[in-house]
């Protein structure tokens, strides 16, 4: 808990609480970062969700013709179990093991270092478009509900966010455009 408010006192809106960092925009919690434990194994992954901010609001005004990628209602969704990258784990597992008083502090320190270099911007740029949001969607594009409606929403609040390369790598990604139909009048904003 110590490293989670020593974390979230540098990133204005960012509260920490027992096993969260909660994400306010405009006064509401609108994303968390969540450390749930998994009591077989006796480890840690990192959960993610994000159903607010002005990405997620302008988001609600699409109705894509096809399934959101993910359930519940939220605009962007991850775990680390399972996770490919290793960032969180180090590992592919995706989980960090409960750590013994011995690795206690190392364990903190790097949980402190990856959530102010990776999660809490992604998960910021998931709330307001920022300059690794669009990288971000290319990275992972299943974890959010409709990527090319996110893309859409970060291009037209944030004019000239997207260079040129990073959209010809959204309108390749068959991840990303799923109805070429719908999805592609819907990125020709730029």
């Amino acid at each position: 808990m110590k490293k989670l408010k020593e974390v979230s006192a540098s990133f204005p809106g960012v509260i920490a609480s027992r096993n969260k960092l909660k994400f306010k925009y405009e006064k509401k919690v609108v994303a968390e970062l969540v450390f749930e434990h998994l009591a077989r194994v006796d480890a840690y992954v990192l959960v993610g969700l994000v159903y607010g901010g002005s990405l997620f609001d302008c988001a609600s005004h699409y109705t894509p013709p096809y399934k959101s990628n993910l359930f519940g209602g939220a605009g962007f969704s991850f775990t680390t179990s399972g996770d490919r990258g290793k960032i969180f784990s180090g590992d592919f597992g995706g989980a960090i093991k409960t750590p013994d008083s011995v690795s206690l502090r190392s364990v903190c320190d790097h949980i402190g270092s990856v959530l102010e270099d990776f999660y809490i911007p992604m998960v910021l740029g998931c709330i307001a478009p920022t300059g690794r949001t669009i990288r971000d969607v290319l990275s992972a594009p299943d974890n959010y509900a409709y990527p090319a409606v996110f893309v859409h929403c970060a291009m037209s609040l944030c004019p000239g966010l997207v260079s040129e390369q990073e959209l010809s790598e959204v309108l390749s990604c068959k991840e990303i455009v799923k109805n070429k139909g719908y999805d592609l009048p819907l990125l020709a904003l730029k």
